[in-house]
């Protein structure tokens, strides 16, 4: 919980909807059971790749095309229904050049204007033309919830558009004014969307002292020095030059360069990075008395001088003390655990903490992160998504600042490890009282379509019942959509629908669940 006077966002709006948002373009299956690989440690290929397991190969894709035909039909697919249906999300080339191409987006659910309806804000990405101005960015979208499954585009009225290449979008009131304020995190240049009360939003992120330059991506609220006001920290990922692109695998086919040193995924040429390239640091904004920040990462311990890919934060209380704690999940480095000292600095606890690496010892392509007490115990354990050839990664809380690996233990190795995952929440889906987990999924290789390597550009979406055992069995979903229900709270409840199921032996059957909440990465 974080410790500020703000306005409480409903949580169950923020996530479900978002990973399915994400998989609106995608047709989510089931998959098989794998024989559990051995994992090792892969170093960068050519010049930079991404650190992951032992590759593994399959005669059949295990991410996407499977459906089990007696599985009930019981959701329905509801955003072409909905004006969201007209949303287009665009990241570079279909090839995926570079790698700014393959991760942006985001996606926040919030009720902007007070009316008791949980509005819709999707983020959009860019390409490098126009970065460069030479053409037109896209823009981002705000869907205005009129209920009856009627929603009205209002981004132009509101001034949301972005129209830079978003990462990461986190909302907050940090000026306590009762209403939901936005914080997009760009490539390039960072905004902070304010919120007027009259449903328009004034970028005022040059004024406060947020607008941060680079390639900043999961950026997270909390109130880490107890003063009542909302301080703000955003990670940074590569410091990636427009002007000075790396190699691309499109330039591998060409003629003459068949010697070159291209980027490799399993000796196919890729997109290279983040290995090989420069990361970038955090940056930790504290809110002063008159509503500007301050940048004091160095200061509170936080700024990351190794200058690790960092993907996304959470404020969390970590140990049994008041005060709150932060964690940052990085891409191909260690992940780093910061423990509130309560003078205004940190003490980074990572590698002690057993958080920095997996079980074997290895760094991992941190991507997602949920946060949720999936055990009931009282303490707060992550949930963090991984590259494909690898296992997403659950970490128990044993207390007094120690975590557990046992991904392997709760039945979330072997069905994890071709995908490659995103956005993920803890989440009662059956209202039993258990948190269980959602994943959205998707490549960011196109080439690895056509390769019997198990896994594929587009992919399903996994959701993992929690069996009260310490384990979970996987629903594999299918067709998305989203229904609002109502409840005697002031706001709406999200449910998440399912046109298929596939459910494992070990698993149970399941009734229609509500939702939770989650940001996730659009793709």
């Amino acid at each position: 919980m974080q410790k500020n006077k703000s306005r409480r966002i409903p949580s169950p709006a923020i996530a479900l909807l978002a990973c399915i948002l994400l998989q609106a373009w995608i047709s989510v299956m089931a998959q098989t059971p794998a024989k559990k690989p051995e994992p090792q440690s892969t170093p960068p290929q050519g010049m930079g790749g991404v650190s992951t397991g032992a590759p593994v190969n399959y005669n059949s894709p295990r991410t996407v095309g499977i459906v089990d035909p007696k599985a009930p039909v019981i959701f329905e697919l509801m955003t072409d229904k909905t004006a969201l249906a007209n949303f287009k999300h665009k990241s570079g080339g279909d090839a995926k050049d570079y790698i700014v191409e393959g991760v942006s987006g985001g996606v926040a659910i919030f009720d902007y204007d007070g009316d008791g309806l949980p509005d819709i804000y999707l983020l959009n990405g860019s390409t490098i033309p126009a970065m460069m101005g030479k053409e037109k960015p896209p823009r981002a979208a705000l869907y205005h919830n009129m209920g009856n499954w009627k929603f009205e585009d209002v981004t132009a009225k509101a001034g949301v558009a972005n129209e830079r290449w978003g990462m990461g979008v986190a909302v907050g009131d940090y000026d306590n004014d009762g209403r939901p304020d936005i914080f997009v995190g760009n490539f390039g240049v960072s905004r902070l969307y304010h919120n007027n009360g009259d449903g328009t939003f004034t970028d005022v992120a040059e004024k406060l002292g947020v607008a941060r330059k680079g390639w900043s991506t999961g950026a997270t609220w909390g109130d880490y020095d107890g003063d009542g006001r909302l301080d703000l920290f955003v990670p940074g990922y590569l410091d990636f030059d427009l002007n000075n692109l790396p190699p691309s695998p499109t330039e591998a086919s060409k003629p003459g360069n068949v010697g070159q040193n291209f980027c490799q995924f399993r000796g196919v040429p890729v997109l290279c990075g983040p290995r090989g390239l420069k990361g970038e640091g955090d940056t930790l904004y504290r809110q002063k008395s008159d509503g500007t920040f301050e940048d004091v990462s160095i200061k509170a311990g936080v700024n990351d001088a190794q200058l690790y890919y960092g993907f996304s934060s959470a404020f969390i209380h970590v140990n049994e003390d008041s005060l709150l704690d932060l964690i940052v999940v990085n891409d191909s480095t260690p992940k780093l655990l910061y423990l509130n000292k309560g003078d205004g600095t940190f003490e980074e606890t990572g590698y002690p903490s057993g958080i920095a690496l997996n079980e074997n010892g290895r760094e991992q392509a941190g991507m997602g992160l949920a946060v949720g007490d999936y055990d009931n115990d009282g303490r707060i354990d992550f949930y963090i998504t991984n590259f494909s050839d690898d296992t997403n990664v659950l970490y128990h809380n044993d207390g007094d600042g120690n975590f557990t690996d046992v991904t392997f233990q709760a039945g979330h190795g072997e069905p994890t490890y071709p995908f490659l995952g995103w956005g993920t929440v803890f989440m009662d889906f059956d209202n039993d009282g258990w948190k269980d987990v959602l994943v959205a999924n998707g490549h960011v290789y196109p080439s690895v379509d056509g390769r019997q390597w198990g896994t594929s550009y587009a992919q399903q979406m996994l959701l993992f019942r929690n069996l009260k055992n310490g384990k979970s069995g996987s629903l594999y979903c299918c067709e998305m959509f989203l229904r609002t229900l109502a409840t005697g709270s002031s706001c709406a409840w999200w449910e998440m629908y399912q046109r298929r199921v596939r459910v494992t032996p070990s698993a149970p059957s399941f009734t229609l669940p509500p939702a939770n909440c989650a940001s996730a990465r659009m793709s």
